[in-house]
């Protein structure tokens, strides 16, 4: 019997990025600090701060990480636009200590694939660091090293509609991948044919 593709999803929240690599029976680890998110499948809660990898024992075809966007967003009540409005003339400087940890993560793991996203607020401040971004798919900014594919076709909600306003989780919610864009992922992957495959 074969082995299982594994996969690890960083501040997974409800495991969006992961679920069709899940649903696809792919051994899938999901990693948040977030104790109320402990009932979501396959859920580790744990701050990656406190992740180490020693000695890397088994292949690792993914790795995911969706840091906290809160830092990042362009909203209203978000820090940078209350930094915009209270201190105009100061530069807004995010904390951006944990997409360092993703890249320490990855650069440890050394999966065959890897993907950050955020938000398009993000953007000037993951580039000095990942480059440009790979993909754009509506609200999901995408940086990696992963197979490009046509986002075009991919249905999304709006992040409007998937509001649970009075939820604690309500962020997590706003942000959940949509299963469209995981399966868009999964197939990219399991559809890529390199020499290794041979």
């Amino acid at each position: 019997m074969q082995d299982l593709k594994k996969m690890v999803d960083l501040f997974a929240g409800f495991g969006g990025q992961s679920q069709a690599f899940l649903d696809a029976q792919w051994d899938v680890l999901r990693i948040d600090n977030n104790p109320l998110l402990g009932g979501v499948q396959n859920m580790v809660v744990m701050d990656i701060k406190n992740l180490s990898v020693n000695e890397r024992t088994v292949e690792i075809e993914y790795v995911h990480a969706s840091p906290p966007c809160l830092e990042f967003s362009l909203a209203y009540a978000s820090p940078r636009s209350r930094s915009a409005r209270n201190e105009p003339d100061e530069e807004y400087l995010p904390d951006l200590s944990l997409l360092f940890e993703a890249m320490r993560i990855i650069e440890e793991l050394k999966p065959r694939y890897w993907s950050i996203e955020n938000v398009r607020g993000a953007i000037r401040y993951f580039e000095p660091y990942l480059g440009k971004p790979s993909l754009i798919i509506g609200a999901w900014v995408y940086w990696g090293n992963f197979p490009l594919f046509d986002t075009s076709s991919i249905e999304i909600v709006n992040k409007s509609q998937k509001d649970k306003r009075h939820s604690p989780l309500r962020a997590n919610h706003r942000a959940h991948i949509d299963l469209n864009v995981s399966k868009a992922f999964l197939n990219s992957m399991t559809s890529q044919k390199s020499i290794l495959d041979f």
